[in-house]
C-alpha cells in the first residue's frame, strides 16, 4: 500500500500540501505519477535507502493528490443533488438552495452518485497500488463528466489534517479496531476525513463511504444527506458501522455527526485517528492522543 512508502515529518505539513488545480490536471499528474511509483514499490520496500529522492517525493505527491478524486465528486454529488449552482471555483453552501433553486435530471442526480461511488473505489486502489490502478484510473477518466474537469481542487497546509495522515497513526487505530470490532462500513465525515479514511478503510478491508459534514471550511450545520445516502447506508443497517473522522479537537463535528447518524445503525461506534487529550468528545476508538 501506498502509506508504507511514506516518509516525511508529520509535525509540519510539507509545502507540496499547499497547490490549487483544475480536476482533470490533478487527474493527468496522478496518471503520470502512478506507473514510476509501482515499479518501484517493491524496490523501495526492500531497500529504501537505494531510491532516489525524487521517488519518495513522488509518494508524497501521489498521497496528497488522490483526495481530491472524492472531494469534487462528492461536491459535484452535493451540487446537483440540493439544487446548487455548478460553478469551477465557487462551492455554494448548502443554505444557498432555496435562492438558486437549480433542478438536475433524475439520470444526471443517479450518474452523479455512480461517479462519487467509483471516486472512492478508484481512489482506494490508488492508495492500495493495485496492479490494475493504471487501468481503473484510465477508465474513470474516460467517464469523467464533462461539466466537472475543470472544478478547481484546493488543498491547504493544515497541520491537523496532516498529522491525522501519518500512516503509523491511522495503522494504530486501526490495531485497536481490529482488536475489539469488524466493522462492515466506515463513515467518514468529509471533506476533512477522506485521506486518512481512505487508508483507513484498506487498512481494514472494509466498505467506505463519505457524508458531506464540514462545520469550519462549509459551515454546515448538519451532515449532508439525500435519499441516495440513505439508500447506500440500508443495507448496513445491523452494523457494525464506524462513523469516522481524522482528528478530534473540541470534537465537535464527530459528536454531531454521530448524533445523526447513530439512529441509522443497530450497533455503530465513532473513531477518530487523534484526540486531543484535554477535548470532552471520546471516540469508542482513538489511533494517538496528543497535546498542544
Amino acid at each position: 500500500m501506498l502509506h508504507r512508502l511514506i516518509y516525511s515529518d508529520w509535525d509540519n505539513p510539507p509545502e507540496s500540501m499547499a497547490f490549487e488545480a483544475p480536476y482533470e490536471e490533478i487527474l493527468a499528474r496522478i496518471k503520470a505519477l502512478l506507473p514510476g511509483i509501482l515499479a518501484g514499490r517493491n524496490k523501495a520496500l526492500a531497500s529504501p535507502a537505494t531510491m532516489p529522492p525524487g521517488y519518495w517525493d513522488d509518494c508524497i505527491a501521489l498521497y496528497l493528490l488522490t483526495p481530491a478524486l472524492v472531494n469534487i465528486s462528492l461536491n459535484f454529488k452535493v451540487c446537483v443533488e440540493q439544487g446548487l449552482p455548478l460553478h469551477p471555483t465557487y462551492y455554494f453552501e448548502v443554505s444557498e438552495a432555496t435562492r438558486f433553486k437549480a433542478t438536475y435530471p433524475n439520470r444526471m442526480v443517479e450518474h452523479t452518485n455512480e461517479f462519487f461511488i467509483a471516486s472512492i473505489e478508484t481512489a482506494r486502489g490508488l492508495y492500495a497500488l493495485e496492479p490494475d490502478a493504471v487501468e481503473r484510473l484510465d477508465v474513470y477518466i474516460r467517464n469523467l463528466p464533462e461539466v466537472i474537469s475543470g472544478f478547481i481542487y484546493t488543498s491547504t497546509k493544515d497541520k491537523y489534517t496532516w498529522r491525522a495522515s501519518n500512516p503509523a497513526k491511522i495503522t494504530d487505530l486501526a490495531d485497536h479496531i481490529q482488536k475489539h470490532v469488524s466493522p462492515t462500513l466506515v463513515v467518514g465525515a468529509a471533506h476533512g476525513s477522506i485521506l486518512s479514511g481512505l487508508v483507513l478503510a484498506n487498512l481494514l478491508n472494509t466498505p467506505l463511504y463519505f457524508i458531506r459534514f464540514s462545520m469550519f471550511k462549509r459551515q454546515d450545520t448538519a451532515p449532508i444527506l439525500a435519499p441516495s445516502d440513505l439508500a447506500f447506508l440500508e443495507p448496513f443497517r445491523a452494523g457494525p458501522v464506524l462513523l469516522f473522522d481524522e482528528d478530534v479537537a473540541k470534537g465537535t463535528t464527530l459528536t454531531k455527526f454521530s448524533e445523526t447518524l447513530q439512529p441509522f445503525f443497530q450497533e455503530s461506534y465513532t473513531a477518530s485517528v487523534l484526540r486531543h487529550a484535554l477535548s470532552p468528545c471520546k471516540p469508542d476508538f482513538v489511533g494517538r492522543s496528543w497535546h498542544d
